[in-house]
């Protein structure tokens, strides 16, 4: 068992009796801790503690559980979780597609278009109107309908209406995952025309220090003028255009719970950065008198604009 992935577990357990509001998302977290520690028992006592209280966290707790008795080998139990979840009023189309890819990563590709189609069925009018919008593939719905398509073609079926409803992606800056995925494209002769890149701002990045301590052990000052480094690093090696994106802990989390992933994984970071329209982004650098893009209010000349 990981000694730091347990206290990580044990820290989170404690800190979800401090937020109450928080409950659900925190002990989702915790048990998604102990899983990775290998203590599955303890990540299934808290989930069925959690599907017990119901709601949305009570259905993302029945696809965590369900992937944890599927680890233990008990496939009837997962099966039962997931009858279970197929019936509950609360279950969403994000529920369904974390099924669907669970259960596509483990190779039951029939099983995983059923929930697909189940994911597919609780779309709105709205979100489909949204689909056949000129930035319909940036809705959260079109890559689900992507990944449905995709399994449907693994398994030799003839596409569909609703594989009709795929929007189609328009021609795009490359997916640059970070700093040095920019480089690789450089060094390639590949240099991306725009580049987005995902920051918490000084206010946010305090939540997000709390929710992931490891991955930010940094000082505030060391975090912000090592991504101003970089950036103009990268200027230097002739990126015309970089753009700061600055996300909250919430919505993060919110979109990977959609499309089920790590907030934490800079792929999943790049896809976010992707959804959100021009006008939610910073050029950088900004003037010189403008308000500083790590949000901490001050000119940028006199705040991460000052020479590093």
């Amino acid at each position: 068992m990981s000694t730091s992935v347990a206290d990580e577990a044990a820290a989170l357990e404690a800190e979800a009796e401090q937020y109450p509001d928080e409950r659900g998302e925190i002990l989702l977290e915790a048990a998604d801790a102990w899983r990775r520690a290998g203590r599955l028992d303890r990540a299934a006592d808290l989930l069925s503690r959690l599907i017990i209280d119901g709601g949305e966290d009570g259905c993302l707790a029945m696809v965590q559980l369900a992937e944890v008795r599927f680890e233990q080998g008990d496939i009837d139990e997962a099966r039962i979780v997931l009858d279970r979840l197929a019936h509950d009023a609360a279950t969403s189309d994000g529920h369904c597609t974390l099924v669907a890819e669970l259960l596509a990563e483990r190779g039951d590709l029939h099983g995983a278009l059923r929930w697909y189609d189940r994911a597919v069925a609780r779309l709105s009018a709205e979100e489909l109107r949204a689909l056949n919008g000129s930035d319909g593939w940036m809705q959260m719905s079109s890559v689900m309908l992507r990944n449905r398509r995709d399994v449907r073609r693994r398994l030799g079926l003839v596409p569909d209406v609703t594989d009709e409803l795929v929007p189609a992606t328009p021609p795009q800056r490359q997916r640059i995952v970070d700093v040095d995925g920019v480089r690789e494209a450089v060094e390639s002769g590949r240099v991306p025309g725009q580049v987005r890149m995902v920051i918490f701002q000084r206010q946010e990045r305090a939540e997000a220090r709390r929710r992931w301590p490891q991955e930010h052990d940094t000082t505030d000052d060391e975090h912000y003028q090592a991504a101003e480094r970089r950036w103009r690093e990268l200027a230097d090696d002739g990126v015309p255009t970089i753009r700061v994106v600055p996300a909250t802990v919430t919505d993060l989390c919110e979109f990977a719970d959609r499309v089920g992933g790590s907030p934490l994984d800079p792929a999943l970071k790049a896809r976010y950065s992707e959804t959100l329209p021009e006008e939610r982004t910073i050029a950088w650098p900004p003037p010189r008198n403008s308000p500083c893009w790590c949000g901490s209010t001050a000119k940028y000349k006199k705040c991460c604009g000052r020479a590093v």
